[in-house]
């Protein structure tokens, strides 16, 4: 009675880790499966980088379908247009002008429908809020 009790024990336990280990493969994301589509639309951040005319500072980022970007401060007029284009599988590329060869390159640790985060060459981690 008690080998038949302890196999039970022992398969009961192998199967918790197998489906404990399955759960945490499934909630892994991939490295490359990035929804791009999910970038196109309105995004702040608070700065990273002190300004001198301001308290504190919001980056404003809008992108469009056709890859360009709209990058503006504390909600101003005056925006500054980028194009942005997706290098390899997770990187977002900025440049001023669609013919540049250089530009910054950002890694995107997560984008869902309401935060994207990014990760700069200067390992700088910046979050983005999607805004409404």
């Amino acid at each position: 009675m008690k080998k038949i009790f302890i196999g039970l024990l022992i398969a009961a336990a192998g199967a918790g880790v197998y489906f404990f280990l399955l759960k945490k493969k499934k909630d892994k994301p991939e490295a490359g499966n990035v929804n791009k589509e999910l970038i196109i639309g309105k995004w702040k951040s608070e700065s990273y980088e002190p300004v001198k005319d301001s308290a504190q500072s919001t980056l404003l980022y809008e992108f469009q379908k056709d890859g360009i970007a709209y990058r503006s401060l504390n909600d101003t007029a005056k925006a500054d247009t980028l194009h942005y284009s997706w290098k390899e599988s997770a990187e977002l590329f900025l440049k001023k002008n669609a013919a540049d060869s250089s530009g910054i390159s950002l890694k995107v640790n997560k984008l869902t429908a309401d935060s994207l985060q990014v990760l700069g060459s200067d390992s700088i981690s910046i979050l983005f809020t999607r805004m409404k």
